[in-house]
């Protein structure tokens, strides 16, 4: 089993759904007329990877949001079952499908945490800059289009947040739709299992934390309703 690195690795949700929709290259045998699992995990992966940075970048502030956008809209209408079966077969074994399926996650968590650093931060911050701006209303030097486009930017701020968490959560959802196929064929304290199962676990504290960020969000959006 690998140890694990920063490197990005196949396959993201929308990625996968595209992926599961093209024709599945024959393996090599050998009489130049195919392409090996191989060569064909690693072709996948430096496309998808680079549409994991887009994603990144998304949730970051780094003026992708296109990206996440898509990755959200390919999920609509998905099944978990026929998902879970398209990112497996672009794998030449179980163990290649499940190492890629870990480090994914653990990815996703990583910009999860990112994202709720940066979400605390701006939480505060903004927890002040509504007081204020509620105070200057009342004394009657700000203005209710002040207040209105303050509501803007944290409806865009919490749009984004709930975005991020939708991908989380069908992410969680097809990491547990494997853990059940997989623990039917597989020893018990597998350990591929074990580390995907704590990867999905953390995945999961890591989508509560942002639901909690989107509560504040909302909160303090409310507080501009006058």
């Amino acid at each position: 089993m690998k140890i694990f690195s920063k490197k990005t690795v196949p396959l993201l949700l929308c990625a996968g759904l595209a992926v599961g929709c093209q024709t599945n290259p024959s393996v090599n045998d050998g009489s130049g007329g195919g392409m090996s699992d191989s060569t064909r995990t690693k072709t996948e992966g430096a496309a998808i990877g680079a549409l994991l940075g887009g994603i990144i970048g998304a949730v970051t502030g780094d003026g992708k949001g296109a990206a996440i956008g898509a990755l959200v809209g390919a999920g609509v209408g998905y099944v978990v079952g026929n998902e879970v079966a398209k990112r497996k077969q672009q794998y030449a074994s179980t163990e290649a499908f499940l190492d890629a399926e870990i480090e994914r996650t653990a990815e996703f968590n990583q910009t999860a945490r990112k994202q709720h650093e940066n979400t605390r931060r701006e939480i505060a911050s903004l927890d002040r800059e509504t007081l204020r701006l509620q105070q200057r209303y009342r004394a009657g030097s700000a203005s209710k289009a002040q207040l209105a486009a303050k509501q803007s930017e944290l409806e865009a701020k919490l749009a984004k947040n709930r975005e991020f968490e939708s991908v989380l959560q069908k992410e969680y959802e097809i990491n547990s739709e494997i853990l059940a196929q997989e623990s039917q064929s597989r020893p018990a304290h597998d350990p591929y299992l074990a580390q995907l199962q704590r990867e999905n676990a953390d995945l999961q504290k890591q989508i509560e934390l942002l639901r909690q960020d989107s509560t504040q969000l909302a909160q303090i959006n409310e507080r501009l309703s006058v």
